[in-house]
């Protein structure tokens, strides 16, 4: 994938988010007050009408049904999990393919949390220009550390960033795990591995079923000849029946494994939301325990 393809990737899921800023407070999954720096002023103008954020939900339900309630929900989820760590101590949060990820930004209590950043360096530079130009500066809380997940290891990159691996730290790694080879892949859980106890990690992952084109779930195979055709085909799937034992093999316990039921659950029926969620992905919670 190249430089700008993923740029454009990184747009898929800051679109609805943006949408979700234009719910009333009762309806809103969770506030992000940064996502519309990213986006022009005519995108910002015509988002103002409903019937344009309508038909933007109606094309993302065309592709997958549930596609926008997806990414809205587990904004949500990694959003407590990554609250609810900062009120209890945590002192550094990784995030891994960063993208338009707004959270060093707007969680309450992150200023006084070390923030690495990891990406691809043109999407940093766009990003940092971004942050620079609202705020006038780059928050000194925040590192921006620069990889390519597919040439690169963790540890050689972060081996200056400050990255205090005698601690604990939370990892976030949202919609990356599609994108990049296997072999990315473990490189990343073997770097999570040398870390101390307490240390947690949260990932997305794609059902191995849908990546293989054998899911039953309505536009499954749509999503991947979309990416397909966009040269930013999904290569690395799981099933949640793999979970634990993929877990093992990197010194990682599971917490939580969800996706749909969860989020209708917890977050929209409490609400009195009727919202698609779709079922090609979930969420894992695990933490680094002693072995």
């Amino acid at each position: 994938m190249s430089d700008k393809q993923s740029w454009r990737t990184a747009f898929l899921p800051a679109t609805p988010r943006l949408i979700e800023q234009y719910e009333t407070n009762e309806r809103r999954l969770f506030d992000d007050l940064f996502i519309k720096i990213f986006f022009s002023k005519m995108t910002l103008f015509m988002m103002q009408f409903r019937i344009i954020r309508d038909i933007e939900k109606m094309m993302s339900d065309i592709l997958s049904v549930g596609g926008s309630g997806l990414i809205l929900c587990r904004t949500r989820y990694i959003d407590d999990l990554l609250q609810t760590s900062i009120d209890h101590g945590i002192e550094q949060v990784v995030i891994l393919g960063a993208g338009l990820d707004t959270r060093p930004y707007r969680i309450a209590g992150i200023h006084h949390t070390k923030i690495f950043e990891v990406d691809l360096p043109m999407m940093q530079d766009i990003k940092k220009e971004k942050i620079r130009k609202c705020l006038g500066t780059l928050p000194n809380h925040i590192k921006y550390v620069s990889i390519d997940f597919n040439q690169q290891r963790l540890d050689e990159v972060l081996e200056d960033a400050e990255l205090d691996i005698g601690k604990p730290i939370f990892f976030i790694c949202e919609a990356v795990t599609q994108y990049i080879m296997e072999e990315a892949i473990e490189s990343i859980f073997r770097f999570i591995s040398k870390t101390v106890t307490g240390s947690t990690v949260v990932f997305t992952y794609i059902l191995k079923s849908v990546i293989d084109k054998t899911s039953s779930i309505e536009g499954a195979n749509n999503v991947m000849d979309y990416f397909e055709t966009k040269d930013q085909e999904w290569k690395f799937g799981l099933e949640s029946s793999k979970i634990e034992e993929f877990l093992k093999q990197f010194k990682l316990t599971l917490i939580e494994d969800v996706g749909a039921s969860y989020y209708q659950e917890r977050y929209l029926k409490p609400m009195g939301r009727k919202l698609d969620v779709s079922e090609i992905e979930r969420v894992v919670y695990a933490k680094r325990m002693e072995w």
